[in-house]
């Protein structure tokens, strides 16, 4: 979330973004690539997760970039969208039918499975997590584009007047925001369920919100604070 708000874009979608990555890389496991070894599944699940995070935060991207739509009303009024495409799929298609009635898929294949520390529940995901913050340090500080996110968050007007695509800029920070929060998703069912169920996140979605705030949107601080 610290990527789009300092280019004054508020995503408070990354709840819904999460589910969303949660249901695609659950797809990719159970009905694409069941078969698939980990070195292969792995690494497809979690780009499945940031496409499926990342098109959930498109939308009230787009919204907001073409028709000036209030993206913080849109992106959390998709949280609640997001929750209930889960819950309808693991109490009806995706239900599984040897559950014995409880919601949820039927258990990932063991190359699903984020590598654990054992004898603990920390796994891989925790260095996805790591990798993220590294990667976005490096956009925000080391490129071209994070020196035009940071000027549209310090003064949009001045940034369209010298020629930065504020357009552009609003759908890609959304995208990797939601994205990222797909990521993170994918690392849920993949590292701790080992399937798709019904409350999957108690809010971390929400909790990321105060997270970046504390952190003061600097992406090493974010990894302290969470």
């Amino acid at each position: 979330l610290s990527v789009c708000y300092l280019a004054n874009v508020w995503n408070i979608g990354a709840e819904g973004q999460l589910h969303l990555g949660a249901i695609t890389a659950t797809g990719v496991a159970l009905f694409m690539l069941p078969a698939a070894p980990a070195f292969v599944l792995l690494p497809v699940m979690v780009l499945a997760g940031f496409t499926g995070g990342a098109v959930w935060g498109l939308i009230p991207g787009a919204l907001r970039a073409y028709f000036k739509v209030n993206e913080i009303i849109t992106s959390l009024m998709l949280n609640y969208v997001a929750i209930l495409l889960g819950e309808y799929l693991v109490y009806g298609p995706w239900k599984n039918p040897q559950g014995m009635g409880f919601p949820g898929t039927a258990p990932f294949p063991d190359a699903a499975w984020l590598p654990r520390l054992s004898p603990t529940r920390v796994h891989a995901g925790l260095l996805l997590g790591l990798l993220a913050a590294a990667t976005v340090f490096v956009i925000l500080r080391r490129t071209w584009w994070g020196y035009e996110i940071r000027v549209i968050g310090e003064n949009e007007r001045a940034a369209r007047y010298a020629g930065i695509n504020i357009t552009r800029n609003i759908l890609l920070v959304m995208a990797l925001s939601g994205g990222l929060a797909g990521i993170a998703g994918m690392s849920e069912v993949s590292g701790i369920a080992h399937a798709l169920q019904r409350g999957l996140s108690p809010g971390y979605g929400y909790t990321a919100i105060i997270v970046a705030w504390l952190a003061k949107l600097n992406p090493w601080a974010v990894v302290l604070v969470a």
